[in-house]
């Protein structure tokens, strides 16, 4: 490994960690909301295949742990995630207790990973997908536990199939995966509880 990846990934872990999880849940709680934390800006060792949010998400919800799939596993992501979580990559989706998936306009098949069980429903994979912004693209209405009544959505570089995959997964709970869309300005969730209402359906 090159010096760079050797090197620190928060630069204040603790802090930095916490408030990243703070925000985390407080996106699960209140899904379709914008929520950042500091110390994403300042992870001089990520790989450059990822935005500083994702970095700072994978920082701070990667362990020894858990076992994550990768979209596209090159050796200066595998070995930065290795080395900085502790974590296995796992070459199965269906085993993976999370995944990285750093481009959002190219999906694999979401229907391949975990949903947990009847018994365990928490055995499910939680997705966090790499984003563009949520500043543009097209409108989506959500509605669900965490929302008064809907809540509009834009997210740019992610693909239509996540909506179609989303609509089914609603559909499942309590089993279904959790979704964590990350852009460089912050964090959205989608937890499986969530139903989508596209724009198009409105007209």
């Amino acid at each position: 490994m090159s010096a760079q990846q050797i090197s620190t990934g928060f630069l204040n872990p603790v802090h930095d960690s916490q408030q990243w999880y703070r925000a985390v849940l407080e996106a699960m709680s209140r899904p379709g909301m914008l929520c950042t934390a500091t110390g994403a800006e300042h992870i001089p060792s990520a790989p450059s295949t990822l935005n500083p949010t994702t970095a700072a998400l994978a920082l701070t919800l990667l362990d020894h742990e858990v076992n994550v799939w990768v979209q596209q596993p090159e050796d200066e992501l595998v070995q930065w995630i290795q080395f900085h979580c502790g974590c296995v990559i796992q070459p199965t989706p269906t085993l993976a207790d999370f995944t990285i998936i750093q481009d959002g306009t190219s999906l694999p098949d979401l229907t391949q990973f975990s949903i947990g069980t009847t018994e365990y429903p928490d055995r499910s994979t939680t997705l966090i997908i790499q984003v563009e912004s949520f500043e543009k693209g097209k409108t989506v209405f959500l509605s669900g536990s965490g929302i008064l009544s809907e809540v509009p959505l834009q997210v740019e570089g992610l693909d239509d199939l996540f909506w179609k995959t989303q609509e089914n997964n609603t559909t499942l709970f309590p089993q279904g995966f959790d979704t964590v869309l990350a852009a460089p300005e912050g964090v959205v969730c989608i937890p499986r509880s969530i139903s989508i209402r596209r724009h198009e359906e409105c007209m």
